[in-house]
């Protein structure tokens, strides 16, 4: 596996980089800051079939912005109850006026591991329009730079709250 630059007008999509890696991986963890229904639907076969394979899933994303959508949380939330390998994580205020505006993509494989960096939310202009710059990464399990990525995600993770219909009933009286 490359390295690779992508945007929504290069020859492989991020779209395309993602769909791909999650019919591949072993495992996923994504600190996405806004995911909405609409663009999360342009994923949710792949995700959920590599949960059916048994792939562990983690997903973080945040309040930030009253900008994640209610429906994108109650699906994380279905899928936490169907699928024993699916956890999800929401920054509601964790960070007080610091916003959490990640967008990282871990994937592991059987001998390698590959993580996407850049501006790339999920939301459907971010995946199919929008100007978007990601960096894809591959590297050893023990690379330096991969190790400092996945320490900073379990950073966010033991920092953010496990998702709940209590915390989704809050969020969603905040925004209404």
């Amino acid at each position: 596996m490359n390295d690779l630059f992508l945007t929504n007008y290069t020859e492989i999509s991020f779209l395309d980089k993602i769909k791909d890696s999650l019919r591949k991986c072993e495992s996923f963890s994504f600190s996405v800051s806004f995911i909405k229904k609409a663009g999360l639907v342009l994923l949710e076969r792949e995700i959920k079939e590599a949960l059916d394979r048994g792939v562990k899933g983690r997903i973080i994303t945040s309040t930030y912005q009253n900008f994640t959508d209610i429906n994108s949380l109650r699906v994380f939330l279905k899928w936490m109850s169907e699928y024993e390998n699916f956890e999800c994580h929401l920054d509601f205020e964790c960070f007080g006026d610091d916003g959490f505006h990640s967008k990282g993509y871990l994937f592991e494989y059987d001998n390698s591991v590959e993580f996407i960096l850049g501006s790339t939310n999920i939301t459907r202009f971010a995946l199919l329009k929008n100007i978007e710059w990601d960096l894809v990464v591959n590297c050893g399990k023990d690379s330096d730079v991969y190790c400092n990525a996945l320490r900073e995600f379990e950073y966010l993770w033991s920092s953010t709250l496990e998702l709940s219909s209590e915390r989704i009933s809050i969020y969603s009286s905040k925004i209404s």
